[in-house]
């Protein structure tokens, strides 16, 4: 029924708590980035963090 999950190998199940994860992964690199932009002092790491971490996340999920 949906390419995209054959095409990544996923089920809908699996495929919809992966998306999930990375809404709330984003939200919550949002809020940081916010939080940084205004005191430059804290969370100096964390987008790029965030960014490496999801990179490594999905290299693992195309690798099942």
């Amino acid at each position: 029924m949906f390419k995209h999950l054959k095409d990544v190998g996923m089920t809908y199940v699996e495929h919809m708590k992966f998306s999930f994860y990375l809404s709330y992964m984003f939200g919550k690199a949002s809020f940081c980035a916010l939080v940084h932009g205004v005191y430059p002092d804290i969370l100096v790491t964390t987008s790029s963090d965030t960014i490496n971490k999801l990179s490594s996340d999905i290299k693992e999920i195309r690798n099942k």
